[in-house]
Protein backbone atom coordinates (compact mmCIF):
# COMPACT_ATOMS: atom_id res chain seq x y z
CA UNK A 1 0.00 0.00 0.00
CA UNK A 2 1.29 3.50 -0.68
CA UNK A 3 0.26 7.06 0.85
CA UNK A 4 -1.30 7.96 -2.31
CA UNK A 5 -3.56 4.74 -3.24
CA UNK A 6 -4.79 5.06 0.26
CA UNK A 7 -6.13 8.84 0.32
CA UNK A 8 -7.23 7.75 -3.32
CA UNK A 9 -9.26 4.66 -1.49
CA UNK A 10 -10.66 7.18 1.04
CA UNK A 11 -11.74 9.62 -1.21
CA UNK A 12 -13.44 7.29 -3.13
CA UNK A 13 -15.43 6.63 -0.05
CA UNK A 14 -15.88 9.72 1.43
CA UNK A 15 -19.45 11.43 0.99
CA UNK A 16 -19.66 15.07 -0.22
CA UNK A 17 -21.46 17.15 2.16
CA UNK A 18 -23.67 20.56 0.84
CA UNK A 19 -20.92 23.52 1.16
CA UNK A 20 -18.57 21.58 0.64
CA UNK A 21 -16.82 23.20 -2.72
CA UNK A 22 -13.50 20.63 -2.63
CA UNK A 23 -12.39 17.67 -0.76
CA UNK A 24 -10.38 15.56 -0.42
CA UNK A 25 -7.63 15.58 -3.62
CA UNK A 26 -5.98 19.84 -2.95
CA UNK A 27 -3.44 21.23 -0.83
CA UNK A 28 -6.48 22.73 1.14
CA UNK A 29 -10.14 22.06 1.44
CA UNK A 30 -12.70 24.75 0.59
CA UNK A 31 -15.92 25.19 2.46
CA UNK A 32 -18.92 27.94 1.02
CA UNK A 33 -19.65 29.57 4.41
CA UNK A 34 -21.81 31.94 3.39
CA UNK A 35 -23.43 33.14 -0.03
CA UNK A 36 -19.93 34.82 -0.87
CA UNK A 37 -17.27 33.73 0.90
CA UNK A 38 -14.99 30.56 1.01
CA UNK A 39 -13.19 28.78 4.16
CA UNK A 40 -9.97 26.83 3.07
CA UNK A 41 -8.70 24.67 5.88
CA UNK A 42 -5.62 22.82 5.67
CA UNK A 43 -3.65 20.83 8.14
CA UNK A 44 0.02 19.15 8.52
CA UNK A 45 1.55 16.67 11.02
CA UNK A 46 5.07 16.51 11.21
CA UNK A 47 7.33 13.74 13.23
CA UNK A 48 10.43 13.76 15.01
CA UNK A 49 12.93 11.50 12.58
CA UNK A 50 10.69 12.13 9.78
CA UNK A 51 9.96 15.45 8.70
CA UNK A 52 12.96 16.99 11.21
CA UNK A 53 15.74 15.54 13.24
CA UNK A 54 16.06 17.16 16.85
CA UNK A 55 19.35 15.91 17.04
CA UNK A 56 20.71 18.13 14.48
CA UNK A 57 17.90 21.30 14.68
CA UNK A 58 16.41 23.20 17.40
CA UNK A 59 12.89 22.81 18.71
CA UNK A 60 11.84 26.79 17.65
CA UNK A 61 13.17 25.61 13.70
CA UNK A 62 10.80 22.94 13.91
CA UNK A 63 7.70 25.43 15.25
CA UNK A 64 8.50 27.44 12.43
CA UNK A 65 8.24 24.71 9.66
CA UNK A 66 5.22 23.35 11.37
CA UNK A 67 3.41 26.82 10.27
CA UNK A 68 5.11 27.43 7.51
CA UNK A 69 3.76 24.18 5.59
CA UNK A 70 0.43 25.04 6.33
CA UNK A 71 0.91 28.61 4.82
CA UNK A 72 2.63 27.05 2.17
CA UNK A 73 -0.30 24.84 1.49
CA UNK A 74 -3.01 28.10 1.74
CA UNK A 75 -0.52 29.67 -0.94
CA UNK A 76 -0.71 27.33 -3.25
CA UNK A 77 -4.46 27.68 -3.29
CA UNK A 78 -3.44 31.64 -4.02
CA UNK A 79 -5.60 32.70 -1.04
CA UNK A 80 -4.97 34.04 2.64
CA UNK A 81 -3.91 32.37 5.45
CA UNK A 82 -5.77 33.49 9.05
CA UNK A 83 -6.07 30.79 11.75
CA UNK A 84 -4.32 28.17 13.51
CA UNK A 85 -4.88 25.35 15.73
CA UNK A 86 -1.62 23.46 17.13
CA UNK A 87 -1.86 20.05 18.06
CA UNK A 88 1.16 18.60 20.26
CA UNK A 89 1.88 15.42 21.42
CA UNK A 90 4.92 15.76 23.73
CA UNK A 91 7.45 12.46 24.53
CA UNK A 92 7.34 11.68 28.60
CA UNK A 93 9.61 13.67 30.48
CA UNK A 94 9.49 17.22 28.29
CA UNK A 95 10.79 20.03 29.90
CA UNK A 96 8.76 23.46 30.50
CA UNK A 97 11.55 25.17 28.67
CA UNK A 98 11.46 22.83 25.74
CA UNK A 99 7.59 23.84 25.08
CA UNK A 100 8.33 27.14 25.65
CA UNK A 101 11.44 27.13 23.17
CA UNK A 102 9.05 25.54 20.32
CA UNK A 103 6.23 28.21 20.63
CA UNK A 104 8.85 30.47 20.01
CA UNK A 105 9.18 29.39 16.61
CA UNK A 106 5.30 29.05 16.01
CA UNK A 107 4.87 32.86 16.92
CA UNK A 108 7.77 33.67 15.23
CA UNK A 109 6.25 32.85 11.72
CA UNK A 110 2.89 33.33 12.85
CA UNK A 111 3.25 36.66 13.88
CA UNK A 112 5.79 37.49 9.98
CA UNK A 113 2.45 36.27 8.15
CA UNK A 114 -0.44 37.59 10.54
CA UNK A 115 -1.70 34.17 11.80
CA UNK A 116 -3.47 34.14 15.25
CA UNK A 117 -3.46 30.67 16.93
CA UNK A 118 -6.63 30.57 18.16
CA UNK A 119 -6.61 26.86 19.99
CA UNK A 120 -5.23 22.96 19.64
CA UNK A 121 -4.45 20.14 22.20
CA UNK A 122 -1.47 18.91 24.56
CA UNK A 123 -0.41 15.38 24.84
CA UNK A 124 2.30 13.59 26.00
CA UNK A 125 3.24 9.84 25.61
CA UNK A 126 5.82 7.05 24.95
CA UNK A 127 6.22 8.23 21.37
CA UNK A 128 8.04 10.65 19.42
CA UNK A 129 7.48 14.43 19.39
CA UNK A 130 5.12 15.28 17.00
CA UNK A 131 3.01 18.11 15.75
CA UNK A 132 -0.03 18.31 13.79
CA UNK A 133 -0.99 22.12 12.63
CA UNK A 134 -4.70 22.71 11.40
CA UNK A 135 -5.02 26.16 9.14
CA UNK A 136 -7.93 28.20 7.76
CA UNK A 137 -7.98 30.84 5.21
CA UNK A 138 -10.36 32.83 3.28
CA UNK A 139 -10.38 33.77 -0.52
CA UNK A 140 -10.51 37.62 -0.57
CA UNK A 141 -12.98 37.44 -3.33
CA UNK A 142 -10.03 35.24 -4.96
CA UNK A 143 -10.52 31.88 -6.71
CA UNK A 144 -9.05 29.40 -5.04
CA UNK A 145 -6.56 27.81 -7.50
CA UNK A 146 -6.73 24.15 -7.80
CA UNK A 147 -4.50 21.14 -9.17
CA UNK A 148 -7.19 20.42 -11.64
CA UNK A 149 -7.28 22.94 -13.90
CA UNK A 150 -4.01 22.46 -16.55
CA UNK A 151 -4.91 22.92 -20.00
CA UNK A 152 -3.81 21.19 -22.99
CA UNK A 153 -0.57 23.49 -24.16
CA UNK A 154 -0.67 24.98 -20.98
CA UNK A 155 2.99 26.13 -19.63
CA UNK A 156 4.47 24.70 -17.21
CA UNK A 157 6.27 27.38 -14.39
CA UNK A 158 8.28 27.05 -11.37
CA UNK A 159 9.57 29.31 -8.74
CA UNK A 160 12.75 29.36 -6.95
CA UNK A 161 15.45 26.42 -7.35
CA UNK A 162 14.45 22.89 -6.96
CA UNK A 163 16.86 19.99 -4.62
CA UNK A 164 18.86 20.08 -1.98
CA UNK A 165 16.33 20.97 0.78
CA UNK A 166 17.79 18.31 3.25
CA UNK A 167 21.00 20.62 3.49
CA UNK A 168 19.01 23.25 5.78
CA UNK A 169 16.15 24.37 3.32
CA UNK A 170 13.61 22.07 4.64
CA UNK A 171 13.78 23.63 7.55
CA UNK A 172 14.42 27.15 7.03
CA UNK A 173 12.24 27.88 3.91
CA UNK A 174 10.01 31.22 3.31
CA UNK A 175 6.21 30.11 2.16
CA UNK A 176 5.57 31.82 -1.56
CA UNK A 177 2.54 33.73 -0.33
CA UNK A 178 3.12 37.02 -1.17
CA UNK A 179 3.96 35.63 -4.59
CA UNK A 180 1.11 33.16 -5.04
CA UNK A 181 -1.20 36.50 -4.37
CA UNK A 182 0.03 38.72 -6.70
CA UNK A 183 -0.06 35.29 -9.24
CA UNK A 184 -3.98 34.78 -8.14
CA UNK A 185 -4.78 38.68 -8.07
CA UNK A 186 -2.51 39.50 -11.44
CA UNK A 187 -3.05 36.45 -13.84
CA UNK A 188 -5.19 33.96 -14.92
CA UNK A 189 -3.55 30.28 -13.09
CA UNK A 190 -5.05 27.19 -14.70
CA UNK A 191 -3.17 24.96 -12.05
CA UNK A 192 -0.87 25.35 -8.89
CA UNK A 193 0.84 23.24 -6.41
CA UNK A 194 3.63 23.54 -3.83
CA UNK A 195 6.46 21.02 -4.15
CA UNK A 196 6.28 19.29 -0.93
CA UNK A 197 6.93 16.09 -2.56
CA UNK A 198 9.03 16.42 -5.18
CA UNK A 199 8.97 18.09 -8.35
CA UNK A 200 8.03 14.93 -10.39
CA UNK A 201 5.47 13.92 -7.82
CA UNK A 202 4.05 16.94 -7.26
CA UNK A 203 3.96 17.75 -11.35
CA UNK A 204 2.21 13.94 -10.80
CA UNK A 205 -0.59 14.82 -8.81
CA UNK A 206 -1.70 17.97 -11.34
CA UNK A 207 -1.63 15.79 -14.61
CA UNK A 208 -3.16 13.07 -12.64
CA UNK A 209 -6.16 15.78 -11.31
CA UNK A 210 -6.45 17.71 -14.48
CA UNK A 211 -6.68 14.31 -17.28
CA UNK A 212 -3.41 15.44 -19.09
CA UNK A 213 0.05 14.48 -19.54
CA UNK A 214 3.29 16.86 -19.34
CA UNK A 215 6.69 17.66 -20.76
CA UNK A 216 9.30 18.86 -19.18
CA UNK A 217 12.30 20.48 -20.54
CA UNK A 218 15.86 19.01 -19.27
CA UNK A 219 17.77 22.20 -19.90
CA UNK A 220 15.43 24.47 -17.95
CA UNK A 221 14.82 22.46 -14.46
CA UNK A 222 16.52 24.98 -12.03
CA UNK A 223 18.67 23.14 -9.60
CA UNK A 224 19.67 25.01 -6.22
CA UNK A 225 23.38 25.51 -5.13
CA UNK A 226 22.23 22.74 -2.51
CA UNK A 227 21.82 20.36 -5.39
CA UNK A 228 24.96 20.70 -6.44
CA UNK A 229 26.35 20.45 -3.29
CA UNK A 230 24.14 17.37 -2.48
CA UNK A 231 25.56 15.93 -5.81
CA UNK A 232 28.77 15.68 -4.64
CA UNK A 233 27.74 13.32 -1.58
CA UNK A 234 25.28 10.96 -3.39
CA UNK A 235 26.29 10.82 -6.94
CA UNK A 236 23.67 11.68 -7.96
CA UNK A 237 23.55 14.46 -10.43
CA UNK A 238 21.79 17.50 -9.56
CA UNK A 239 18.75 17.49 -11.77
CA UNK A 240 18.40 13.97 -10.42
CA UNK A 241 17.68 16.05 -6.90
CA UNK A 242 15.72 18.97 -8.89
CA UNK A 243 13.56 16.62 -10.54
CA UNK A 244 12.88 14.31 -7.40
CA UNK A 245 14.05 15.76 -3.85
CA UNK A 246 10.93 17.33 -2.06
CA UNK A 247 10.36 19.80 0.97
CA UNK A 248 11.09 22.86 -1.79
CA UNK A 249 8.09 24.70 -1.11
CA UNK A 250 8.27 26.62 -4.39
CA UNK A 251 4.99 26.79 -6.72
CA UNK A 252 4.36 24.60 -9.40
CA UNK A 253 1.94 25.83 -11.65
CA UNK A 254 0.45 26.01 -15.41
CA UNK A 255 -0.81 28.76 -17.30
CA UNK A 256 -1.27 29.79 -21.31
CA UNK A 257 1.63 30.56 -22.90
CA UNK A 258 0.43 33.97 -23.40
CA UNK A 259 0.12 34.53 -19.55
CA UNK A 260 3.96 32.61 -19.05
CA UNK A 261 5.14 35.39 -20.95
CA UNK A 262 2.77 38.22 -18.86
CA UNK A 263 4.48 36.20 -15.87
CA UNK A 264 8.00 36.20 -17.10
CA UNK A 265 8.38 39.68 -18.09
CA UNK A 266 6.02 41.08 -15.36
CA UNK A 267 8.83 41.86 -12.48
CA UNK A 268 5.65 41.59 -10.00
CA UNK A 269 7.07 39.04 -7.78
CA UNK A 270 9.58 41.47 -6.35
CA UNK A 271 13.24 39.55 -8.32
CA UNK A 272 12.02 35.77 -7.33
CA UNK A 273 12.88 33.35 -10.01
CA UNK A 274 10.46 31.71 -12.30
CA UNK A 275 11.40 29.30 -15.11
CA UNK A 276 9.67 27.74 -18.04
CA UNK A 277 9.94 24.21 -17.20
CA UNK A 278 7.69 22.26 -19.73
CA UNK A 279 4.58 22.31 -20.90
CA UNK A 280 1.05 20.45 -20.90
CA UNK A 281 0.07 17.98 -23.33
CA UNK A 282 -2.97 15.13 -24.36
CA UNK A 283 -2.45 11.60 -22.78
CA UNK A 284 -1.19 10.89 -19.44
CA UNK A 285 2.29 11.19 -17.49
CA UNK A 286 5.08 12.61 -17.22
CA UNK A 287 7.57 12.95 -20.34
CA UNK A 288 11.33 14.23 -20.56
CA UNK A 289 12.97 16.14 -23.31
CA UNK A 290 16.71 16.06 -23.67
CA UNK A 291 18.86 19.21 -24.35
CA UNK A 292 19.26 17.22 -28.12
CA UNK A 293 15.35 16.83 -28.78
CA UNK A 294 15.09 13.09 -27.35
CA UNK A 295 11.54 12.40 -25.77
CA UNK A 296 11.43 9.64 -23.22
CA UNK A 297 8.95 8.94 -20.08
CA UNK A 298 9.94 9.23 -16.70
CA UNK A 299 8.64 7.64 -13.54
CA UNK A 300 7.22 10.42 -11.03
CA UNK A 301 8.27 9.79 -7.36
CA UNK A 302 8.81 11.61 -4.52
CA UNK A 303 8.65 11.64 -0.21
CA UNK A 304 5.62 8.66 -0.40
CA UNK A 305 5.21 7.60 3.92
CA UNK A 306 3.26 4.45 3.48
CA UNK A 307 5.51 3.49 0.76
CA UNK A 308 8.24 3.87 2.61
CA UNK A 309 7.25 2.26 5.77
CA UNK A 310 5.96 -0.49 3.66
CA UNK A 311 9.63 -0.98 2.01
CA UNK A 312 11.46 -1.53 5.26
CA UNK A 313 9.38 -4.42 6.51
Amino acid sequence: MGEFSFIEWIRKRQKRRKGVMLGIGDDCAVIDVSSDKLCLITTDMLVDGTHFDLKKCTIQEVGRKAIACSVSDVAAMGCQPTVAVVSICFPDHTTENFARKLYKGIWGISDTYNIEIVGGDIISGRSPFCINVTMLGRDDGLKPIRRSGARVGDAILVTGTLGGSILGRHLSFEPRLKEALVLNKNFTIHAMIDISDGLTADLNHIVEESGVGAILYEDQIPASSAAVELSKKTGHTPLYHALFDGEDYELLMTVSHTQAKRVLSSGLLDGVKVSCIGEIVKGSGIQMKSRGGNVRRIKPHGYEHLRYNERKK
